[in-house]
């Protein structure tokens, strides 16, 4: 199993976002946005950027009726980026597979907490991207 099939593993296994532990997500090395980022290595910056810019847009909404539409149009977005080879397949899936568990729930209040933690949970998959990014440049570079 692929460490990307283990993270989605993970979130397929919860309830909701808000059922994993904050660490188990964000942490470096074990967390897994890091284990997203460490093996996305083809994973497009400005493509990742152009929906973390989204995210952020839709976070300054605070209802979920207010959101719901721009988020599940990342889903397209996302795919045509699949589609033009800019966005890998497997970093794709994980996000859906995260997406799947903010609204699987009735309580409104709860899509939103899940929805933040699927905002912090992409901007640490940016970051940790970003430092990858880094250390297999200074690699190439030796």
């Amino acid at each position: 199993m692929s460490d990307i099939n283990y993270v989605i593993g993970k979130i397929n296994a919860c309830g909701t976002l808000s059922d994993i532990k904050t660490p188990d997500i964000l942490d470096a090395e074990e967390g897994y946005a890091h284990i997203v980022a460490k093996n996305s290595k083809k994973l497009n910056t400005t493509q990742l950027r152009k929906f973390f810019a989204a995210l952020k847009k839709m976070e300054q909404n605070s209802t979920w009726d207010e959101i719901e539409t721009e988020f599940y149009l990342l889903k397209p977005r996302m795919a045509v980026s699949v589609g033009r080879k800019n966005l890998p397949k497997q970093f794709y899936n994980v996000i859906l597979a995260a997406m799947a568990k903010v609204d699987n729930v009735e309580d409104d209040e709860v899509k939103m907490k899940n929805f933040d933690i699927f905002v912090k949970f992409f901007e640490a998959i940016v970051a940790y991207h970003k430092y990858e990014e880094e250390i297999f440049r200074n690699q190439r570079g030796r």
